[in-house]
């Protein structure tokens, strides 16, 4: 029985297209993808609250770029934490299951996403804030709860629970540390040499920021290191 596969990828305007789309369709007729592989999405037998899904919906559009520089845009795209994989809705319950081997990044709806391996994991984060030294990241993972049959805990499904942390990746030594988004931690990544704790101080009080804030973090970030 032969399975068709189908899934929609445009390369943006101004860029050339590459094999990308040729390669991904070629997992129609079953040969290997350098992008990832496709399957059969099958529900479970028994209700699960919650998603495994990083965006509640699948209404995304999301670009990939290759490490050629390449940018393709795919539609109905979302991110897969149980997985820690990209994946792509086709026609009839078939999924795409991207990997990071041609990729450079992938952007869904203005955030931007890169794929790092430390410490014997293999890991898609968020950029929140980079340059030349170090990048702020948003790790995800996700944890299926059992049910209990407590009338106190009041959980009478399974359900998946969605989790975030954040992280620091210095861009010379390739580490990824855990990172809190506070005052004191964000002090110790600048010196007087770019601004002062005052300046800073008072860039967060003139512009109402917030250090639990990651758009407010990113804004605080780009004046701390601004050239």
């Amino acid at each position: 029985m032969r399975v068709y596969f189908f899934i929609l990828i445009l390369p943006l305007l101004g860029f050339t297209q590459t094999n990308l789309q040729a390669d991904i369709s070629s997992k129609v007729s079953g040969q290997p993808s350098s992008y990832g592989s496709s399957f059969f999405y099958n529900p479970p037998n028994k209700v699960i609250l919650g998603s495994y899904y990083l965006f509640d919906e699948w209404n995304n559009n999301g670009i990939i770029e290759t490490i050629s520089g390449e940018r393709f845009l795919v539609k109905k795209i979302n991110l897969n934490m149980s997985r820690n994989a990209f994946e792509a809705k086709g026609e009839n319950d078939s999924i795409f299951s991207f990997n990071f081997n041609n990729i450079d990044k992938v952007i869904i709806n203005d955030k931007v996403f890169k794929n790092y391996y430390y410490n014997e994991d293999n890991k898609v984060y968020q950029v929140i804030y980079e340059n030349d030294s170090f990048s702020l990241l948003k790790g995800f993972s996700v944890k299926l709860v059992s049910r209990s049959g407590n009338p106190m805990i009041n959980r009478e499904n399974d359900r998946y629970v969605r989790k975030k942390k954040y992280f620091l990746r210095n861009k010379k030594s390739k580490t990824i540390k855990y990172f809190k988004l506070n005052r004191r931690s964000i002090s110790k990544l600048f010196t007087n040499k770019n601004k002062t704790q005052t300046e800073v101080d008072s860039f967060v009080s003139e512009n109402q920021l917030s250090f639990k804030n990651e758009e407010d973090i990113s804004k605080l970030l780009d004046y701390i290191f601004e050239k």
